[in-house]
């Protein structure tokens, strides 16, 4: 489609686990994108049906953590607000941790009924970064938000029609 550019996190053989190339890479594309006068919207996805991303890829983690200090240029999630068009995430399979905070950074999610979110950051004695403690009470509410990261129970994708009657 024409104004629709498809960015894929390809390293499936790491459940799309993200190194700081790229982080960098990808907020690189969403600054650039917007100066392009053609573009629409970025569909975001990562690579294999296993998962949308695992996170940072622990290897990689000092790396990234240490460039996580305001570098609003290399930010992913910053870039992603920035953005002045929709970003559309393809959710494929598991959005854990950091991959969890670049979904709920997207306007829209669009997600396979295999899709599962899930926030482990407690469980490392980490604190998320990019908004999840923000944004996700604002989508589920305080209480399954606090069940879903204090705990690290999953999110899946589906709704289950006897929850919702």
């Amino acid at each position: 489609v024409k104004g629709v550019f498809l960015v894929t996190m390809v390293r499936p053989e790491a459940q799309n686990a993200m190194t700081l190339e790229m982080l960098t890479t990808l907020a690189h594309i969403f600054r650039n994108a917007q100066s392009n006068p053609q573009m629409r919207a970025i569909i975001l996805t990562g690579a294999g049906k296993s998962a949308f991303t695992s996170g940072v890829d622990l290897t990689s983690a000092r790396a990234v953590f240490e460039n996580d200090e305001e570098n609003y240029d290399v930010d992913t999630v910053y870039q992603m607000d920035k953005c002045a068009f929709p970003i559309i995430g393809g959710v494929n399979g598991w959005a854990v941790n950091a991959g969890f905070e670049i979904a709920l950074a997207c306007d829209l999610l669009v997600a396979s009924p295999a899709a599962v979110f899930m926030d482990t950051h407690c469980q490392f004695g980490l604190v998320p970064a990019w908004g999840l403690s923000q944004r996700l009470p604002r989508l589920i509410g305080a209480n399954r938000a606090n069940e879903v990261s204090l705990i690290g129970t999953p999110v899946k994708a589906y709704v289950d029609l006897f929850d919702i009657l």
